[in-house]
């Protein structure tokens, strides 16, 4: 796929409605804007200056990577991963010299939005991070947030397991697991997204835009670079604090923060996701597996099926 194909001019997108404001990219939604193959509202994730060059092709990759899906895998995966759709560039669609300014996407759904009290007694909608689920019941109760139980957070981690799965299947490494980069919803049922999607990469091939270790989910070996591998250590740490919310767990306390979770089989489980050898670490099939069998949780909170 040439990048062309999937490029739209920045003044085709009509008016922009601010959203947010992160430390990479600003967020519009597009009110009207729209494509024929897609159902949903937009929005336009525009790169900061610090993001640097992005290549058109690269991204136009990455798109293609979802085209290419079967129809139903394709429903299924656009709505567990906000995905870019097109590249936004700042002139002819068609030249040579076009600069890349960002990526149109789907606008997150509400279910994974929440409502919470500022500082000032407000109430202010934000997406449903996953960094909320490793709070305690206390805090998130102050945070006017519902403390998922033990059937909803293992429900959870078998989402994750599945959908991190699905992607390395599809040979695509995500890179940036982590708490920012999960959100998760309880109703109807509990269930993940995964954003920030314009950054991951296939398996022999370069990002195309730059994506560090987030803080807290650094893997053990220096400069392990962005890999299945390191996918699957950040995999491991999630599931162990998504299973022992209100502790601060690392790497080496993780065994013992879920050692009344789980059983022999995901305690080695968890030990092997978290070994400084890259190689050791069992894939994301493993932990599917795992958690969709049930073992280790409490038999009246069984997950109901897939």
């Amino acid at each position: 796929m040439k990048w062309q194909s999937v490029a739209v001019e920045r003044q085709w997108l009509g008016r922009v409605d601010l959203l947010s404001r992160g430390g990479q990219a600003v967020v519009y939604r597009l009110p009207e804007f729209g494509l024929p193959e897609v159902g949903v509202p937009l929005v336009y994730k525009e790169y900061r200056s610090i993001v640097g060059r992005v290549p058109a092709q690269g991204l136009a990759n990455i798109i293609a990577l979802q085209l290419a899906l079967p129809a139903d895998q394709r429903l299924w995966f656009d709505t567990h991963l906000a995905w870019p759709l097109r590249i936004v560039v700042d002139s002819d669609a068609d030249s040579a010299r076009a600069k890349v300014l960002g990526v149109v996407m789907r606008l997150i759904p509400d279910a994974f939005f929440q409502v919470s009290p500022t500082a000032t007694g407000r109430s202010e909608r934000r997406p449903s991070e996953a960094r909320s689920l490793f709070a305690g019941p206390e805090q998130m109760r102050a945070l006017g947030l519902p403390f998922p139980d033990r059937a909803q957070r293992w429900w959870l981690c078998l989402r994750l397991a599945y959908l991190v799965a699905f992607l390395h299947n599809q040979g695509i490494v995500f890179g940036d697991i982590s708490a920012r980069n999960v959100l998760y919803r309880l109703r109807p049922t509990p269930d993940v997204l995964l954003v920030d999607c314009d950054a991951v990469r296939k398996v022999g091939n370069a990002a195309v835009v730059d994506q560090g270790h987030t803080p807290d989910f650094f893997p053990p070996v220096i400069h392990e670079p962005q890999s299945i591998s390191s996918d699957l250590f950040k995999l491991g740490l999630f599931i162990v604090r998504i299973l022992a919310p209100g502790r601060t767990v690392t790497p080496e306390s993780a065994t013992r923060a879920v050692e009344d979770a789980l059983d022999r089989t995901g305690m080695d489980l968890v030990r092997a996701s978290l070994s400084a050898d890259p190689s050791a670490r069992p894939a994301a099939l493993a932990w599917y597996r795992y958690l969709r069998s049930g073992a280790g949780s409490h038999p009246r909170t069984l997950p109901l099926g897939e």
